[in-house]
């Protein structure tokens, strides 16, 4: 294998490692967004309707 041939190799599996590492940050940016959010996901917000209705003395139905 000469110098060259090598360097492509070497080159294109950088530019692999590159792309898994970028994608694996960004799982990192999704997760910690949707844990650092203000704002609940949809089961925060079931559990939240369901403790306000229940200190409101409303019965889940809406009565």
């Amino acid at each position: 294998m000469d110098t060259e041939s090598r360097i492509k190799e070497l080159e294109s599996e950088l530019q692999e490692t590159r792309e898994e590492l970028r994608q694996i940050l960004l799982d990192i940016r999704i997760y910690l967004m949707e844990v650092l959010s203000p704002i609940p996901n949809d089961l925060d917000k079931e559990k939240l309707r369901e403790e306000l209705q229940a200190g409101k003395g409303v019965k889940p139905n809406g009565s």
